[in-house]
């Protein structure tokens, strides 16, 4: 692979990396953003992704208060990761809502 084509190709969200995402942004949003911009990522995609897992302002003062085990986990009922506030939180809002 070129250098020319590699600086073109977009980089990919893998799900360590929202794993990053989600620890980061509870603890200390620059510092995820430093870190995301020095392997390749835009701030406003590192933010768009933030936003698409659910990592809201509100969701972040809610965490605050009663501190919460939150991670990305597999839903028990379809298999797709989602954000989960705590280990007994095992289905995503789409099979919650079906069931």
């Amino acid at each position: 692979m070129t250098q020319a084509r590699a600086k073109t190709e977009p980089l990919s969200f893998t799900a360590s990396i929202d794993d990053c995402i989600v620890e980061w942004f509870l603890k200390d949003k620059n510092e995820i953003i430093k870190k995301l911009k020095s392997m390749g990522f835009r701030r406003s995609a590192v933010i768009d992704r933030a936003r698409e897992l659910g990592l809201s302002e509100q969701f972040l003062k809610w965490c605050a208060l009663g501190n919460p085990k939150v991670a990305m986990r597999a839903c028990l009922g379809c298999a797709e990761r989602f954000l989960s506030v705590g280990v007994q939180n095992r289905l995503c809002p789409r099979c919650k809502n079906r069931s």
